[in-house]
């Protein structure tokens, strides 16, 4: 059971703060690089990468919990899940230079210079931090909602790639990449593509299809889930949801790569999301009571900390990306326990079986 150390504000007491959380709220940490890939340098195998990549690896490795298991998650793909993600040099999120602006352009997952970067960035990270579990993709279903089936087989092909090779360099590291299976079930989604003329059963149909594409070479059925997302942002989730997403797992250990519910309401994309404590609180239940019935490997909570201050200080409350996760935290913006910390800390105490 574990946190990522996302930060509640730009300082550096605010990491050590949460870094400190994790010590004792969890036994587990999830570090989530979703910020970029150095491409042109992995190409080549040029290391160690630009100091903003290396000074970020060391904080995260120096204040790592040294009892605690680690999860890697990286991804080739764009925040944006719709194409190849950014290049990360001397700041994250950078723009595609060449031949990676090329390949980018045509979301050419299976190119041979994607391959070998990817892998060789792998590899990299994969021996600086000796983790417990490597993500090697995030939410990768959403590039097939996102694009087109020709990109997601271009995609399938890359995983495939990097699976193999990696599981030949390290064949007992659990390696996977993690879904959005909402998207899957139908009346979820909030929207449907146009690809499928707003057929939902076409498109859940569409989405089972690159789950079982992407479970061929995962060990792990990852979820990341936030069902406040979903359609049912002013309601009550199903009852039998956990039980509905768990099932499309083809047999695989299931593990909860990323989640989180909100405990305030807030307004973004033109809709009220209703949130509560209470319903953070019935949702944690819910999920460590699904996790543990289930044997589920590992739970990652995203967001620890409401990020009220880190908000305030970038300028960016405004900004609806930034609004859906800013009250998911178990403490809220001024470090107070919510309801549902104490829930998760009865979990945590149990013993491990």
């Amino acid at each position: 059971m574990g946190f990522t150390p996302f930060p509640y504000d730009v300082t550096a007491s605010s990491l050590d703060d949460v870094y400190n959380k994790i010590e004792t709220d969890a036994d587990f940490i999830t570090h989530h690089l979703d910020n970029g890939i150095p491409w042109n340098e992995a190409l080549v195998d040029t290391y160690p990468y630009d100091n903003n990549i290396m000074n970020d690896w060391s904080t995260r490795l120096t204040k790592t919990p040294s009892d605690h298991k680690v999860l890697l998650i990286l991804t080739p793909i764009s925040g944006g899940r719709d194409g190849l993600a950014d290049y990360r040099k001397g700041n994250d999120g950078m723009a595609l230079v060449s031949p990676f602006d090329t390949h980018g352009t045509n979301k050419d997952f299976d190119h041979i210079d994607v391959k070998t970067a990817y892998l060789n960035y792998c590899k990299r990270i994969i021996t600086y931090f000796s983790p417990s579990y490597i993500g090697i993709g995030i939410e990768v279903n959403l590039l097939r909602k996102n694009t087109n089936q020709a990109t997601w087989n271009k995609y399938i092909d890359l995983q495939s790639y990097i699976y193999d090779e990696l599981k030949l360099l390290y064949p007992s590291l659990p390696i996977f990449a993690s879904l959005e299976a909402l998207e899957a079930l139908e009346g979820y989604p909030l929207g449907i593509p146009a690809e499928f003329s707003g057929d939902p059963t076409a498109y859940a149909n569409s989405q089972k299809i690159a789950i079982e594409d992407v479970l061929h070479k995962s060990d792990y059925y990852a979820l990341s889930m936030y069902p406040f997302k979903m359609a049912y942002y002013n309601s009550d989730y199903p009852s039998t949801m956990f039980e509905d997403v768990f099932a499309l797992n083809n047999g695989k250990t299931i593990a909860i790569a990323e989640t989180g519910y909100t405990a305030e309401s807030f307004d973004a994309y033109g809709l009220t999301f209703v949130g509560s404590e209470l319903k953070q609180r019935n949702f944690i239940d819910d999920l460590l009571v699904k996790s543990n019935q289930y044997n589920v490997e590992f739970v990652t909570y995203f967001v620890l900390w409401d990020y009220d201050d880190l908000c305030a200080s970038l300028g960016l409350c405004g900004v609806d990306a930034f609004k859906i996760w800013k009250d998911t935290g178990l403490y809220d913006g001024l470090g107070s326990e919510r309801n549902s910390l104490a829930v998760w800390k009865s979990y945590l105490s149990l013993p491990l079986n």
